[in-house]
């Protein structure tokens, strides 16, 4: 048996996926019927590419993984009592997606949702809603626990005869992580092979919502009726299909197939023990094509996008008083950034490479040229909306399937555009990485590290494209253990000073707002924004974007307590018996 490396990727620190022998397939195959040939071929990611095999030590495991996440919040959790949250709250997650599968146009539960109303719903309320803000981070951890995977019979094979052919590829999958899925294949170095992969939990809608469907056939330029989807169940895939009337729906035989929650009408086209019995009834309906004489090459497809109906999860903030926290910006007070002048040129390369897998290829100079042009008219945005007088617009963070569909797709081919809103997180993540060179400010790791040694709470508020990129910054630069509620305009939706990006990072402490200490270098964003959010005592740090009169102004109006040299100078503020604002 070869078992996967706990993380495939370096920077990160989830575990990675358990690769096992796939076991012996159950058999009951129905005979092959005359298919339509496809332009498209659409999988399901569980039961179909990947097949799992459960684990009975995933709530243990998860549970340790959450205990120690919690002590950054100032909360110690009993590791028995987090094991029982987490088998009860998988438990009812499984009601819910069976009661789901029932609904005509269901809806994904957010990733906030999934931790904090379910796997955790019996934390400490302060614990909890301080650990949902890291619910990507928690999922993410948790798929691989949850389960073995191994690659079913035939998938390679499959995918290189698609392939050779030209036939389209994407992925169809309910997931509380298409992070981790995503991870798995290209563990396996099948990535790249699919055009685009569409994610419940990315997408905000889930199986046996058609709409799912939709989005992959228009990212891949094809009609629904062009496509087969393969899955493995029938109340989410042979439904799912048949609403969006694809031209063929095929089973894949799983542990699931045959024990549905409730009885299905739908049946399915084909039914098969395992993918690798898909390789003829393909290659039978792509040679009655060639021989046909009927054309329908040039048909035009016309899609409805399926809405994003995934909601935010609301929560209030904790009002029990208990010990001092302190809240910190990311850049230019935890950060110094040197730009990147290859970061157009290495998105571009990305984009390149995704147009050429959906059959949309542009050139190297075109991809460039776009991702420039739409990061200028993202930041003209965020002028325009700085200087507008909705106080709800204004602080409005842009989604990221707008910035990369619209901002930077404008002009490109439409299923690029449709693959480019699809990969929007992937690509946010990308540029993060690639737009800058970081370095720790001098002091700040050594505010962390004292503050952590003096059990006070340290927790983000930062306006980014990318939250997981700014996680990944801090751990790599050794403190990403310590600490607590971070909050990303990327994940929460508002950007600084929305008030509503700070009460998420005070609902994850168990702390009275009055005696937190908040750190940016920013007069408006950090200055106004921490002060209007009712924060005890607001410092701005010199050498950020802000010069001297600036954040000299910011102190007159009372934005600001303090305007301090270096993230250390916080130190000596937080050292004092209370660090209230100066008389």
């Amino acid at each position: 048996m070869t078992t996967a490396p706990r993380s495939p990727l370096p920077a990160d620190t989830l575990p990675g996926p358990r690769l096992v022998p796939a076991p012996a397939a159950p058999s009951s195959e129905t005979p092959a019927p005359a298919l339509p040939a496809p332009r498209a071929l659409l999988l399901d990611f569980g039961g179909v590419v990947i097949s799992t095999a459960a684990r009975v030590s995933w709530a243990r495991e998860l549970a340790e993984i959450v205990v120690d996440r919690a002590r950054p919040l100032g909360a110690q959790l009993d590791l028995a009592a987090v094991e029982e949250s987490l088998r009860a709250g998988r438990t009812a997650l499984s009601l819910w997606k069976n009661a789901a599968s029932r609904r005509l146009a269901p809806r994904e539960l957010s990733p906030r949702e999934i931790v904090e109303d379910f796997l955790l719903a019996d934390l400490p309320t302060a614990a909890r809603k301080g650990l949902a803000l890291d619910a990507p981070e928690l999922l993410a951890a948790m798929a691989p626990l949850v389960a073995d995977h191994h690659l079913r019979p035939g998938i390679p094979e499959l995918l290189a005869e698609c392939t050779a052919r030209g036939i389209r590829l994407g992925i169809v999958s309910n997931a509380h992580s298409g992070r981790a899925h995503r991870t798995i294949l290209d563990y396996l170095g099948l990535g790249d092979a699919f055009g685009v992969q569409i994610y419940s939990d990315e997408v905000g809608i889930r199986k046996p919502h058609p709409g799912m469907i939709h989005l992959a056939t228009e990212a891949l330029g094809v009609q629904p009726a062009e496509a087969w989807y393969v899955g493995d169940t029938l109340d989410r895939d042979v439904v799912a299909g048949r609403r969006a009337a694809v031209g063929a729906v095929v089973i894949t035989r799983d542990r699931r197939t045959d024990h549905p929650p409730f009885s299905v009408a739908e049946t399915p086209d084909l039914v098969l023990d395992t993918p690798e019995g898909l390789l003829d009834p393909l290659r039978a309906a792509l040679a009655g094509a060639d021989s046909a004489t009927a054309a329908d090459d040039a048909t035009t497809a016309t899609i409805t996008t399926a809405p994003n109906a995934a909601d935010a999860a609301a929560g209030a903030p904790s009002a029990a008083p208990a010990r001092r926290a302190l809240l910190l910006d990311h850049g230019g007070v935890i950060t110094w950034s040197t730009a990147n002048p290859d970061r157009f040129r290495e998105i571009g390369a990305r984009i390149v490479a995704l147009s050429a897998r959906i059959g949309s290829p542009i050139d190297q100079a075109a991809a460039e040229r776009a991702v420039e042009a739409g990061w200028d008219r993202h930041r003209a945005r965020k002028r325009a909306r700085d200087a507008s007088a909705d106080p709800v617009a204004r602080h409005e963070e842009i989604d990221p399937a707008a910035l990369w569909g619209d901002l930077v797709g404008e002009g490109l081919p439409e299923p690029l555009r449709a693959a480019l809103r699809l990969e929007a997180p992937q690509l946010s993540f990308a540029l993060h990485r690639a737009k800058s060179v970081p370095a720790p400010r001098p002091g700040a790791l050594e505010l962390i590290r004292w503050c952590h040694e003096n059990d006070i709470v340290v927790g983000i508020v930062s306006n980014t494209i990318s939250g997981r990129g700014v996680r990944e910054i801090l751990t790599r630069y050794g403190v990403g253990s310590l600490l607590g509620p971070s909050a990303y305009s990327d994940e929460i939706g508002v950007r600084k000073p929305g008030r509503a990006i700070f009460e998420a990072a005070l609902a994850g402490l168990d702390v009275d707002r009055a005696d937190v200490v908040y750190v940016g270098d920013k007069s408006l964003n950090d200055g106004a924004g921490g002060r209007e959010a009712g924060i005890g005592t607001v410092c701005l740090l010199r050498g950020g974007k802000d010069d001297e009169e600036q954040l000299a102004a910011a102190l007159a109006a009372g934005d600001a307590h303090h305007v301090l040299d270096s993230p250390a100078d916080v130190i000596d503020l937080l050292a004092a018996p209370h660090p209230a604002p100066p008389a």
